[in-house]
């Protein structure tokens, strides 16, 4: 019985660095629109452990580092920047920070997503 208690408990400390790491870092996924209709799904990710997204300043600076992130990622498409795709490209942006703020799920930074 006891072995098994400490086998448990050993198992259960292997997983709490990843559990850590996971809260630290966010998947940026965005439809990125191409002038000829089609989307191209791409993601990156966004790294915050030096950041606290439940204060105030820390959620600004994330919501920028996301806000410019989804930016890059939404316009970077094979078609070019041209003026009809622009409320795509928004749009796209746009669903991509507020999908992040979601999943890091810290009410300061949603608040400023919106």
């Amino acid at each position: 019985m006891r072995r098994t208690l400490v086998a448990v408990l050993f198992a259960a400390a292997a997983f709490v660095p990843a559990a850590q790491a996971a809260t630290t870092t966010v998947e940026v996924n965005g439809l990125t629109p191409t002038l000829s209709g089609e989307k191209v799904k791409k993601r990156v990710i966004v790294k915050f452990d030096d950041l606290n997204p439940a204060d105030k300043q820390g959620a600004q600076a994330l919501f920028n580092r996301l806000n410019l992130v989804a930016t890059n990622l939404c316009a970077s498409n094979p078609g070019g920047k041209g003026s009809l795709l622009t409320d795509k490209v928004e749009k796209c942006r746009a669903e991509a920070i507020i999908q992040a703020a979601k999943d890091i799920d810290a009410p300061e930074l949603t608040a400023i997503a919106k």
